[in-house]
């Protein structure tokens, strides 16, 4: 009867590990097509299902690296186009100073993306090796199920869904205002095509940092349940206490895998922060910039007087590119700290 019982109660486990996977399935298939279109994806990849087990396996590509390069050209072929048009382009309320800081941006952001797309073509071997590698780290923690609450990933998948969602609604938002506002479809090659890039290539390394700290989370509350230890909060404190704890070999062979697990998530951590060292560097000092020249119209227009200030359209347009910039880097400083969390 005993058997009997484990047999239906690991039946119904799979049953409810089976629903994540197949959200996740999806959202990576359209996350990853996504991607492969803006050029932060230069692999190709496929998918295996072997022993009821969905295999991503990712390979090198030299078709991305041709992609890439197109990309690299049309966005150098943009800045010839809509340079030589902004400097003859006049605002009320832009001084030539503000005008040429304006150029000097959308140059520096043109630098930036081409920047990133050669950077994902050169390294390409290494984002394939941390894409393999990852899916090796989850299959890993998918066998230690029975040590932690399997619903908690699917909770990580619908906040990665929103999460995009909410990015997508406020560049719809945001491209909507500035289409009200000023119709000039020139003007987005040399602002909004900068914007949009950098904030998805930072949202891309969120991404990543969110699953390997769900999989830290997971790794560190399967000790929990391993030692049985109570503790006042959710962090392990097993190596803070000294206490006589009885192992069998079953409990010995658990506490093994852990600790492989737990290694190679810091090897893929590692991996994965200096792959993404330098183009988050770009993207961020620009996203900086960028905010301070946009943070300057936005209380140029709430403290001057003036009637040619105070036009409700460029600011709702300047709020909202605020929002904009501001969102994916709120949300990656939020993770990186709850990652440091979960490590310690």
């Amino acid at each position: 009867m005993n058997i009997v019982a484990k047999k239906i109660s690991k039946q119904k486990v799979m049953e409810v590990r089976s629903e994540p996977h197949q959200n996740s399935l999806w959202m990576l298939r359209v996350l990853i097509i996504f991607f492969k279109l803006i050029g932060l994806a230069t692999f190709t990849h496929r998918f295996d299902m072997q022993k009821k087990r969905t295999l991503y396996i990712f390979q090198y590509s030299k078709f991305g690296i041709v992609y890439n390069s197109v990309l690299i050209s049309l966005m150098l072929v943009s800045n010839y186009i809509s340079i030589p048009f902004r400097i003859n382009l006049k605002y009320e309320t832009e001084t030539k100073l503000t005008k040429w800081i304006g150029i000097v941006q959308a140059i520096f952001g043109t630098v930036v993306i081409c920047k990133v797309l050669l950077f994902y073509c050169v390294d390409q071997k290494s984002l394939v090796r941390i894409m393999n590698r990852l899916t090796d780290i989850e299959h890993e923690i998918d066998c230690l199920y029975s040590l932690y609450n399997p619903i908690r990933r699917q909770r990580v998948s619908c906040n990665l869904i929103i999460v995009c969602i909410l990015n997508t609604f406020l560049l719809i938002v945001f491209v909507t205002t500035e289409l009200l506002v000023d119709p000039n479809t020139v003007t987005w090659l040399s602002w909004t095509l900068s914007t949009f890039h950098v904030g998805w290539l930072i949202m891309q390394y969120f991404m990543l940092v969110t699953i390997i700290q769900a999989d830290f989370a997971d790794v560190n509350r399967a000790l929990q349940n391993l030692s049985r230890v109570s503790t006042p909060d959710l962090r392990p404190q097993i190596l803070c206490q000294t206490r006589r704890v009885i192992v069998t070999n079953s409990t010995v062979h658990q506490l093994l895998k852990l600790r492989d697990v737990h290694c190679h998530l810091c090897e893929i951590s590692g991996t994965v922060s200096d792959f993404y060292s330098l183009p988050i560097l770009f993207g961020v000092t620009f996203l900086f910039l960028t905010l301070i020249y946009d943070g300057y119209f936005v209380l140029l227009r709430l403290l001057m007087s003036n009637k040619e200030y105070k036009d409700y359209g460029f600011f709702a347009y300047d709020v909202f590119w605020f929002i904009y910039l501001i969102y994916p880097l709120a949300l990656l400083t939020n993770k990186i700290t709850k990652i440091l969390n979960e490590v310690e």
